[in-house]
């Protein structure tokens, strides 16, 4: 830079910490990507994870084994907590994230369990029809979630509805229905983000499988030792 030039033109001609004030002026536009970015991918994480205890938990319960000489074979709560554990293995982040929020871990994601029995309403109905018009859903028995009010309730039978439909606890897709039961899984969680979560409301992340008993005709409740993780409905 020339001295012999005035004060002011050669404060307009230094180019000395023109690169430091660009810098500073683009860091907070990397970092905002940056914590944007790595929130996108925590979310897409919990909807796999979502989908992941939903399907295998899922999975456990259908594979119940009856007694011999018996077609109905029986969960009890022991077998139920052990499934809802097992949301801490396939799913961490909700430990974390109850740590953050200042709740147990069980409070921080809804896991509900249902058996569901389908029961012909006439013996004469074609098979060939829509069995949404053959045939009524019952529950049978229902878990009592680890939180929320997600849970399918008893004495009321479960609406066909759209397979493409969003899962609700009154609601089961039209596919399902037919001849013999089925276990419904509903699992949701509210994915709040780490960054702005102030000013960004949670995201609701909601998953349901629905299986057919693999070795039995249904799954009931056994309430021996019952300690409230579910309930058995009337009738059955």
């Amino acid at each position: 830079m020339r001295r012999d030039l005035p004060p002011g033109r050669r404060f307009l001609a230094d180019r000395r910490g023109v690169s430091a004030v660009e810098f500073s002026v683009i860091l907070p536009f990397v970092l905002l990507l940056m914590a944007g970015g790595m929130q996108l991918i925590t979310y897409l994480n919990a909807i796999r994870k979502v989908d992941r205890i939903a399907n295998s938990i899922s999975e456990i319960a259908s594979q119940a084994m009856p007694p011999q000489g018996s077609s109905v074979a029986t969960v009890n709560s022991l077998d139920l907590h052990f499934t809802y554990d097992a949301a801490m293995v396939l799913f961490p982040y909700i430990l974390g994230d109850a740590q953050r929020r200042g709740v147990n871990w069980w409070e921080n994601i809804t896991i509900d369990f249902a058996s569901i029995a389908f029961t012909a309403k006439d013996a004469t109905c074609a098979a060939s029809g829509d069995p949404t018009t053959c045939y009524v859903a019952n529950v049978v028995w229902t878990s009592l979630g680890t939180a929320g009010t997600n849970k399918r309730p008893c004495g009321v039978p479960q609406i066909p509805a759209a397979d493409t439909a969003p899962p609700t606890q009154l609601t089961l897709p039209r596919s399902t229905f037919g001849p013999g039961s089925l276990i419904a899984v509903d699992v949701v969680f509210q994915f709040r983000p780490t960054f702005g979560s102030g000013f960004i409301d949670p995201i609701r992340i909601a998953r349901s499988v629905f299986l057919q008993p693999r070795y039995a005709t249904l799954v009931n409740y056994d309430t021996t030792n019952d300690d409230g993780i579910a309930v058995k409905c009337p009738g059955y």
